[in-house]
């Protein structure tokens, strides 16, 4: 297994995962986190959590001392570069042997995504540091995007987006993480990029489906606007990077590029959770992960929360419940 293992992210999505994984099989590691409420929070949950910020690189070295093997993952916005190369040069300085990092499914220098530009940079600095390396590239989280339109579906019984009749192969949360463990635990992993999704590209009208029948109600799906989303998120305050993703992905969704279903999960011997089991577990509480992105608490925001599900039950009363095209 090797010495000390760093874990970045433990209050986030994967790495939170992981650090519980980490965690019940008795693997001695920290957290870092740079804000003291953090801290205290791992600390909590039966997790030693070390300071260490990406934006202060004499913090990040002070982190880093002593540990081996680190995860990387940090928050995916304008400053994503910068502080990722950042921790990348303070492992190096530090005698960390192997990074494991989080990056993003079709991660490319090229990309019409600002956000998978950034990745695939880093990807590039992270193989020419001369340090061990495993890259993880998951498709989209079933957690955030569920858990994005969840008041929606909890309220009105809807689920919408801009994908006509797109469909994703969303990948569970700890799925990743039981490969991000896997690489920091085993040997044989150095110098691997692993594409990760779930086990079957969904439609927007297949989750709705699935939804429906776990909730034991009706769910609908809604075919939205690539501007109606946009505003949303403007005035819901996603940061330009991840709202220009999102808007780019949506239209690969559309054009059905991302239908693609990797086995990697099967071969590093992972069952892949499916989208049902998924929502079975996320009803009873026990999903882990989570919507990284919590709306701003501003008057217009709270305004859009209380308009939007009346404006979708007039809707429904008047038109009814969409209908899946040719009853499929």
């Amino acid at each position: 297994m090797g010495g000390r293992i760093l874990v970045t992210g433990a209050t986030g999505n994967t790495g939170s995962v992981i650090a519980d994984l980490l965690l019940a099989r008795g693997v001695p590691f920290v957290a870092m986190a740079r804000s003291a409420e953090n801290r205290t929070k791992l600390a909590a949950r039966g997790i030693e959590a070390i300071a260490g910020d990406f934006d202060d690189p004499a913090s990040l070295r002070t982190a880093l001392e002593g540990v081996e093997k680190a995860y990387l993952v940090s928050t995916p916005d304008e400053t994503l570069i910068r502080r990722e190369q950042a921790f990348i040069a303070a492992a190096r300085e530090a005698g960390v042997q192997h990074i494991v990092k989080c990056s993003a499914y079709m991660a490319d220098i090229n990309s019409e995504s600002p956000n998978l530009r950034s990745h695939a940079e880093i990807e590039r600095s992270l193989a020419a540091s001369g340090l061990a390396w495993t890259v993880i590239r998951p498709h989209g989280f079933m957690q955030t995007f569920t858990l994005f339109s969840w008041a929606m579906i909890e309220r009105v019984g809807v689920i919408s987006a801009p994908h006509d009749d797109g469909a994703m192969p969303l990948v569970d949360v700890r799925d990743v993480a039981a490969v991000a463990v896997k690489a920091l635990l085993e040997p044989g992993h150095a110098g691997q990029c692993y594409d990760v999704t779930g086990p079957t590209a969904l439609t927007m009208w297949d989750m709705a489906e699935v939804l429906g029948r776990v909730l034991g109600r009706p769910v609908s799906y809604i075919n939205g606007s690539p501007r109606s989303l946009g505003l949303m998120m403007k005035i819901l305050g996603v940061p330009a990077t991840p709202a220009e993703h999102v808007i780019v992905i949506s239209r690969w969704v559309r054009e059905h590029r991302l239908e693609q279903v990797h086995p990697t999960l099967q071969a590093l011997g992972i069952r892949p959770t499916s989208y049902e089991e998924f929502v079975r577990d996320l009803v009873a509480g026990r999903t882990g992960g989570g919507n990284s992105f919590k709306p701003p608490d501003t008057r217009l925001a709270r305004l859009l929360g209380a308009v939007m599900p009346v404006m979708l039950r007039v809707r429904l009363a008047i038109g009814g419940r969409p209908r899946r095209p040719n009853g499929d």
